[in-house]
Order: structure tokens, then C-alpha cells, then sequence
């Protein structure tokens, strides 16, 4: 008996080292799996640190390009509404002069229809009145009939 107790201790033993050995192996795995762990949650971080980065100066650029087009737009806006007031003011100016123009053929039609139509005044209708630099010609009534 005294080797079957021997055999026990032996295996009870064994069993106890082989136990210590998968659990020191089972503690290291574990750590190691924590240590990859945390570097993949590093790694991760520094990834998506680096992501965010790229995305600001992405959205600065467009917030640069967005600003640089709404100063454009201004400016064409304000180009475009001093165009327009010169506009109007020219064609202002234009329809003023058509206007005053147009008064004064009217006047100097309504003038020589006066003329006309007045029969005591026929020394207005004659064209070396109109012309009194050329003077009246001997051959020349003063209507300008020949004689």
C-alpha cells in the first residue's frame, strides 16, 4: 500500500503542477490579450484622432471656399446694382433729352403751322426772311417768286 499512496501523492502532484502550469498559461493569455487589446483601442484612437483631423481642415476649407463666394457674390451683387442705377440714370437722362426734343420740334411746328395760318404776317413765310444773309435778289419778289 505504501506504493499506491506513493502513486497518489505522485499523481495528485502532477495533477496539482499541471494545474498551476495551464493556470499561469490561462494568467498570461489573458494578459497578453488585454496588452493587444489595449493597443488596438490605441491604435483605434489614433486613427479616429486622425480622422477627425482631416475632417476639420476639410470643413475649413470649405468653410474658406463658402466665404470666399459669398464675398463674391456681394460684390457682384453690389457691381450689379450700381450697374442698374447707372442704367436707369442713363436712361433718365436719355428719355429727358428724347422728351425736351420732342417739345421742342413740337414748339417750333406749332410756330411755323402759327405762321401758316396767320395771313397778315406773310413776310414770315418768305425764305429770304428765313435766309437774310443772301439778301433779296432784283429778280426775286419778296416770296421768292421769280419774276
Amino acid at each position: 500500500m505504501p506504493w499506491i499512496a506513493a502513486a497518489v501523492l505522485v499523481g495528485s502532484a502532477y495533477t496539482a503542477n499541471e494545474a498551476r502550469k495551464s493556470r499561469r498559461s490561462a494568467e498570461e493569455q489573458q494578459r497578453q490579450a488585454l496588452q493587444q487589446q489595449a493597443a488596438d483601442a490605441e491604435k483605434m484612437r489614433g486613427e479616429l484622432a486622425a480622422q477627425t483631423a482631416a475632417y476639420s481642415q476639410q470643413a475649413a476649407s470649405l468653410e474658406s471656399q463658402a466665404q470666399t463666394a459669398r464675398l463674391a457674390y456681394d460684390q457682384q451683387k453690389t457691381a450689379y446694382e450700381q450697374n442698374k442705377l447707372d442704367m436707369e440714370k442713363k436712361a433718365s437722362e436719355v428719355q429727358a433729352a428724347a422728351d425736351a426734343e420732342r417739345r421742342k420740334a413740337a414748339a417750333a411746328e406749332a410756330s411755323a403751322l402759327k405762321a401758316r395760318t396767320r395771313g397778315g404776317r406773310r413776310s414770315l413765310l418768305s425764305q429770304e426772311r428765313l435766309t437774310p444773309e443772301l439778301g433779296v435778289t432784283s429778280t426775286q419778289l419778296g416770296s421768292g417768286m421769280m419774276m
